[in-house]
């Protein structure tokens, strides 16, 4: 492959020596920070596949995936007149092999230090009929999007390095939209609009500490210095394919999102969990911290980064004594958010603190910055502009066909479950990862399990 993009391999190089050292943005900074021994920030895509994962098309697609993907191949350091900045290096992500279905054990949730060492590891389980491979990853690398983006290079690179496989061509690259990262959003930017997100992300911020949600963790002990794992990696169940075209239906019957019933039934969920531990939740606060995608038009050409914004819904939890008004409330805000883009104001907010040298603070503290996180990924595939032939439910790369993809963000302390939700043409896939020091595997099989029948539940009602 002499070309990483659409244009030669030495033209590609030298753009990234003009956009390197490449300064962190906000949430960037925000990230890298608030890694820590017991939540290092990682986060989980595994890809799924049907066959069997040949080691030499893997080893030269994951290279030409790193090729177009130079943050993956950074290392963080000091600048003294730009701050903390990405520089290139020659390092490259750990691999590590195993068969299908084992364990990730090496490594998998250790911090990795991002000023010596580049923020992702790889782990492939490879079997005669079904394989994964994970791609674990810092959230200052790369956002759930960023990390589709990734993984359609790599099969791009796997697909043209097997022998007898038809060509695919790459997806558009262009490294310089780097340089507007978490600001793209916005179709003209201005210093005036900058400005006025600064602004509305510290009253934003204002009001996001003044409300405080209950954790998760209410009427749970308090976790001890030196506390054990008492469980590893996220657990994911599939609700049929009955209830997925219901759900679907539904969602379209009552002019709200998917997404919108997702969420409602959601703090159903976490309303009754909390309780359930005996803490009555009364008209306390639960909040659902929801990631909104901030890539603007042409954006799809951009590498693997993190161009992610934060929206935060907040209800008392009396309201959830009242779905149908809970899901109508929820269905008017996320459509606010998604019109006017109003997680980029989570950027601005971080910016203002950060100016203030104020970031330690929000770091280090004590307080719950959301009940949960539901991430919704949809279908990986739909977003790649790189055309594979389709063949049983999934795109075919070589010797493999793509079927499906698991992803989850992190865990941070207090904000101890991470939700996500991945879709095929016919299935959709709840998945839950939660604080590995509060809660054992059971506990988060259980509560997925409440998740996925309240959401079995609104489906029936479309039937």
């Amino acid at each position: 492959m002499s070309q990483v993009a659409d244009v030669p391999k030495s033209d590609y190089d030298a753009t990234l020596n003009k956009i390197f050292p490449l300064p962190l943005s906000p949430v960037e900074k925000f990230m890298f920070a608030d890694g820590r021994t017991q939540y290092p920030m990682f986060c989980d895509g595994e890809a799924r596949f049907q066959g069997t994962v040949e080691r030499g098309p893997f080893e030269e697609g994951l290279q030409f995936a790193l090729d177009r993907a130079p943050i993956f191949r950074s290392v963080i350091e000091q600048d003294k007149k730009r701050g903390l900045v990405w520089r290139l290096s020659d390092r490259k992500p750990d691999v590590d092999w195993g068969e299908y279905g084992e364990p990730y054990v090496t490594g998998y949730d250790e911090l990795i230090d991002l000023t010596k060492d580049v923020g992702l590891r790889i782990y492939v389980r490879s079997g005669s009929e079904r394989s994964t491979v994970m791609f674990h990853f810092h959230h200052a690398c790369a956002d759930g999007v960023g990390i589709f983006a990734f993984i359609e290079d790599f099969l791009t690179g796997y697909n043209n390095a097997t022998p007898g496989a038809k060509p695919a061509t790459p997806r558009k690259l262009e490294p310089e939209r780097l340089l507007n990262r978490c600001n793209s959003a916005l179709e003209n930017p201005s210093v005036w609009q900058g400005l006025c997100d600064v602004a509305s992300g510290i009253a934003s911020a204002f009001r996001f500490f003044a409300d405080r949600p209950l954790p998760l963790t209410s009427g749970l002990p308090v976790l001890e210095a030196g506390a054990e794992r008492k469980q590893s990696g996220p657990v994911t169940v599939a609700l049929s394919n009955e209830t997925t075209v219901a759900l679907r239906r539904f969602s379209t019957d009552s002019k709200v999102t998917l997404n919108d019933l997702l969420l409602r039934d959601l703090f159903l969920t976490l309303h009754e969990q909390i309780e359930s531990q005996g803490y009555p939740v009364k008209r306390r606060q639960l909040r659902v911290l929801m990631p909104q995608n901030l890539r603007g038009k042409g954006d799809n050409a951009m590498p693997t980064t993190n161009d992610v914004g934060f929206a935060f819904l907040t209800r008392r939890g009396d309201f959830c004594q009242k779905p149908e008004e809970l899901r109508k409330s929820l269905a008017w805000e996320t459509s606010a958010i998604r019109g006017d883009r109003l997680s980029r104001y989570f950027i601005g907010g971080l910016a203002g603190i950060q100016s203030v040298g104020a970031h330690p603070w929000i770091v280090n503290g004590r307080f719950c910055f959301a009940t949960a996180v539901l991430t919704n990924l949809g279908n990986s595939w739909r977003r790649f502009a790189t055309k594979l032939p389709m063949a049983n439910g999934g795109l075919v790369a070589g010797n493999l066909v793509y079927d499906s993809l698991i992803g989850l963000p992190p865990v941070r302390p207090r904000t101890a479950a991470a939700f996500s939700v991945t879709t095929t043409a016919d299935q959709i896939y709840l998945s839950l990862k939660q604080d590995q020091f509060q809660f054992t595997r059971q506990e988060s099989t259980d509560l997925l399990k409440m998740f996925a029948a309240k959401v079995t539940q609104t489906a029936e009602l479309a039937r």
